[in-house]
C-alpha cells in the first residue's frame, strides 16, 4: 500500500512540475504598447494587394495582441514590409476552362522595429502563406441578360482574404517574444 502511495505522489509531483505546456504570463512583450503599421510595399505587378495585406495586419494586431494601433508619431514601434512574390494558380477548371478552384500564394518581408531608439524588435523576416481561393463561377443565363458593371481599375480582391489573413497571422505570431 505505501508504494502505491510514493509512486502516486512522484507522478503527481513530477506532472505539476513539468507543466502543462501553457504560459501564464503574456506572449507578447510588456515594454510595447502601441503599433504603427506602415503600408506595404508591393514589388508584384499585380496592384492593390498592400491595400489588403495592411487593412488584415492591422486588424489582426487588433484581434490578437494587446498593442494599440497609434499613429507614427505617437507609437512605440513600427511594423513594415513588403510583398515580394504573388502566386495564382488553378487547381479545378470547369468544362469549358473557367477556374472554380485556385490557390495563391504570398510571399512577405517585414521587420518590426523600435521607434525610439529604431533597433530591430523583430528582425527583417520573411513569411509565405498558400490559401485556396473560389474561382470565377460559369455564367448564368441572368448574367446574359445583366451585364457585370466593372468599374475600370479596380480588382476584385475579394477571394484573396483568406490568403492576407493567413498571412497577417503569421506575421503577428513572429511579434511574439522569443521563448
Amino acid at each position: 500500500m505505501k508504494k502505491r502511495h510514493v509512486l502516486t505522489f512522484l507522478l503527481v509531483t513530477a506532472a505539476l512540475l513539468s507543466g502543462c505546456g501553457y504560459a501564464t504570463n503574456n506572449v507578447f512583450r510588456s515594454d510595447i504598447k502601441t503599433v504603427y503599421v506602415e503600408f506595404f510595399d508591393n514589388k508584384t505587378f499585380r496592384r492593390e494587394l498592400e491595400v489588403e495585406l495592411t487593412k488584415a495586419v492591422v486588424e489582426e494586431i487588433k484581434l490578437r495582441t494587446p498593442f494599440i494601433i497609434a499613429p507614427k508619431d505617437r507609437a512605440d514601434s513600427i511594423l513594415g514590409g513588403e510583398i515580394v512574390d504573388f502566386r495564382e494558380r488553378a487547381h479545378v477548371k470547369s468544362e469549358d476552362d473557367q477556374i472554380l478552384l485556385a490557390g495563391a500564394t504570398a510571399e512577405v518581408r517585414f521587420r518590426w522595429r523600435d521607434r525610439l531608439t529604431g533597433t530591430d524588435i523583430v528582425p527583417e523576416q520573411t513569411v509565405v502563406a498558400t490559401a485556396r481561393v473560389a474561382g470565377v463561377a460559369a455564367p448564368t443565363a441572368l448574367d446574359a441578360v445583366t451585364p457585370p458593371r466593372v468599374q475600370r481599375g479596380t480588382l476584385d480582391l475579394a477571394p484573396f482574404g483568406r490568403l492576407f489573413q493567413k498571412t497577417a497571422q503569421s506575421i503577428v505570431e513572429k511579434m511574439q517574444k522569443n521563448w
